[in-house]
């Protein structure tokens, strides 16, 4: 995949070979692009639909305090100690959100 950006414009050139490719890996074709050259201008959107990025909310991260079962506080905690793992309160916001896509699924 050959990928060329400007200062407001992403060119994307997709070949027949990489398409398949992803297509191999389980995804839909409409969750992957088509074979060819494709053209993504930055603020396309937000231009489109006359919606400043002022406008728009991002998620972001809200301090509180919670109180959690021992032995689960104990096995996240342990558990980010590890080598190469996320802190204990990535580790359960991890764990929360897959909780969530479950129930929405």
């Amino acid at each position: 995949m050959n990928i060329k950006t400007e200062p407001q414009e992403i060119v994307i050139e997709v070949t027949e070979e990489e398409f398949k490719a992803d297509l191999e890996t389980g995804l839909a074709e409409d969750e992957v692009l088509q074979p060819g050259r494709h053209i993504f201008r930055r603020g396309g959107f937000l231009a489109r639909h006359r919606v400043t990025p002022k406008d728009v909310s991002t998620p972001g991260k809200v301090s509180i305090a919670i109180n959690l079962d021992s032995d689960v506080f104990t096995y996240f905690k342990e558990r980010a100690e590890r080598s190469k793992t996320a802190s204990y309160q990535t580790e359960i916001n991890a764990a929360l959100r897959d909780a969530m896509a479950r129930e929405q699924a």
